[in-house]
Order: C-alpha cells, then sequence, then structure tokens
C-alpha cells in the first residue's frame, strides 16, 4: 500500500514558486486549494454554477463560485438514496469494503473499542460497527437520514449535537465515508470532528480519486462535444472537492494527523448499478447511455486492478 509522505519544507518551497509564477492569474482567497492552500488554475470547464479549478501543487480539483452565476446549494441525501443505501447487496457491498479495512487498520494498530462516525446517513456502518462489538455513534447534517439511523435503533445525533453528546477525546476510530468531498470547508470540518478523537486515535476516510484516468477522458468529451454530457457521472456541484492522494495526505497533515496507510479501491459495484438505473430512469447524469457503459467499464477496471477510490488513514499524535 502507498504512503503519503507530507514534507513541510519541500512543500513551502513549492508553494513560494507557484505564487511567484501565477501573476496575471486572478486570485482570491476562494481559488486557493482547500486540500493544500496552494494557488489553483481554472479549467475552463463549468458544473452548473461553478468553475472547476486544479490546484498547481497537489492536483486536487474543487468548484469556485462562477461570478456570472446565480449561488445554488447542493444537498447529499436526495430522496432516492434512502432506498438505495437500504437495499440488501448494497449494504452487503459495502459490510465487505468495511471489514477489509477495518480488519487492517486493527491488524496494525491493535483493537478498536469505539467510533464515530461523520456524514452516517441512514447507519449502515455505525449499524455494522454495533453488530462487530464497537461502541459505535453516527452524526450527519440531514434530519431524515438521523431519524431514520435512529429507527433503526441505532445512536445519530445531528452534527449540530455532537458537543453535548460526545466528550472531547473520548473515541478511538473517526470516520468519513465519502463525506470530505461534499464540503467547501474540508480542512474545517475535519479539525472540528477531531476534537472527539483521543490522543492516538485514527482516522479513515474514503472520498473520489481525481486521479481516476476517465475523469480527463469524460472532460475532454463533454469540451469537445456539449451535448455528450458523461462527465456528470464523475463531477457534479455536490462533490465541492476532488481529492489527489497528496492533496487528502496534506490536509491531514495540516490537521495535525500522522498519514499511516493509503489505498485505492472500487466504488461497490451494487451501488453504481443502482446509481446508473436511476439516472437512466430520471435522464440525470449519464441518462439511458449509464447502465450500459457501466458495466464494461467495471469489469474492466477489476480486471487490470484499476480504482477510482482514495482510503487514507492517519493517527493523531499520542
Amino acid at each position: 500500500m502507498q504512503k503519503e509522505v507530507f514534507d513541510q519544507e519541500r512543500y513551502a518551497v513549492l508553494f513560494s514558486q507557484v505564487k511567484e509564477d501565477s501573476v496575471g492569474h486572478r486570485s482570491t482567497e476562494q481559488e486557493q486549494c482547500p486540500a493544500c492552500g496552494g494557488l489553483g488554475r481554472d479549467r475552463n470547464y463549468r458544473i452548473e454554477s461553478f468553475d472547476l479549478f486544479r490546484c498547481r501543487l497537489c492536483a486536487t480539483e474543487y468548484l469556485v463560485q462562477s461570478p456570472d452565476r446565480d449561488p445554488v446549494d447542493s444537498t447529499y441525501w436526495d430522496g432516492y438514496k434512502f432506498e438505495l443505501y437500504a437495499t440488501d447487496l448494497v449494504q452487503a457491498n459495502y459490510e465487505d469494503r468495511y471489514e477489509q479495512i477495518l480488519s487492517g487498520v486493527e491488524a496494525q494498530h491493535g483493537p478498536l473499542e469505539s467510533v464515530l462516525d461523520i456524514g452516517c446517513g441512514i447507519g449502515n456502518f455505525i449499524d455494522w460497527a454495533s453488530r462487530r462489538g464497537m461502541r459505535a455513534v453516527g452524526a450527519d447534517v440531514d434530519a431524515g437520514a438521523v431519524e431514520t439511523a435512529k429507527g433503526r435503533g441505532l445512536t445519530a445525533y445531528n452534527v449540530d449535537d455532537l458537543p453535548a453528546e460526545i466528550p472531547d477525546g473520548s473515541v478511538d476510530l473517526l470516520t468519513l465515508w465519502d463525506v470530505i468531498e461534499h464540503v467547501h470547508d474540508p480542512r474545517g470540518l475535519l479539525q472540528r470532528s477531531l476534537r472527539y478523537l483521543r490522543p492516538g486515535g485514527l482516522v479513515v476516510m474514503e472520498t473520489p480519486d481525481v486521479q481516476f484516468p476517465a475523469r480527463p477522458f469524460v472532460i475532454a468529451v463533454r469540451k469537445i462535444a456539449e451535448p455528450i454530457r458523461w462527465s456528470d457521472m464523475l463531477y457534479y456541484a455536490d462533490h465541492q472537492v476532488y481529492f489527489s492522494g497528496r492533496g487528502l495526505s496534506t490536509l491531514m497533515a495540516r490537521c495535525g494527523l500522522n498519514v499511516v496507510d493509503q489505498q485505492g479501491m472500487r466504488s461497490p459495484t451494487a451501488k453504481m448499478a443502482n446509481v446508473m438505473e436511476h439516472w437512466a430512469a430520471t435522464g440525470t447524469g449519464a441518462g439511458k447511455l449509464g447502465p450500459a457503459l457501466y458495466k464494461p467499464v467495471d469489469l474492466a477496471m477489476r480486471a487490470i486492478g484499476m480504482t477510482n477510490k482514495l482510503i487514507m488513514v492517519g493517527q493523531l499524535p499520542e
């Protein structure tokens, strides 16, 4: 497994060079990379009301509100996702994933007794963790998701209620499964969440990998043939930040974490098949092309070991 190492001195030199090279590039605080703080370059590509930028240091991509378009609110828990994540096959796919990742973490760092899952949704992970013998608590910003988790007999809170419910420094493990890409300020979210982690505790984050080779391909297709919107499968406004391995490891280091492991995974097949069917039925995303495109792509990714997700583990100093 590849491990990213954050070299603060090297990063400072690179940042200085990029800043000097950026004379004439329009620069505001908002256009600084939310992962590493470096300056971004406009990719000349729009996603709804946003411009897509790429960091010149870490290659993380992120959205910046276009000055000539009206702001829009993005949401994560669209109605269809409640049904999607409740299906038996999707849950089984994710449980296999959780077991693989957490078993590896515990093999290196010892047993984990408690976990706080930020962005818990309807509670699939905390349900699995509870059955595995952990004290598991979830938190989410979506009231419907929190109530669904509670209705399953799980312990879940609105994120704003956590300070009153969870003592600082009280959990062994903090997880953010496909959450960090949804916020404009990922550093702020991670720093606020770390208050609940004990010294020596671990953080596991999963997020889409911006270096997935299909990304530049679908953008190129969109730019050449605008009616073909395959890029909607990989770029949309609900995802504010698209991390590279270097970007995510730098974000962790900036928050005081030591990166102890990194690996890649594919999106669960059952989940993606359901997403494609939803797009086909609603005319969103890749539309009716989605199901036809996904199966051969998934088979090819399996065959060559290609991944589209980053899994990164960080540890607080003792």
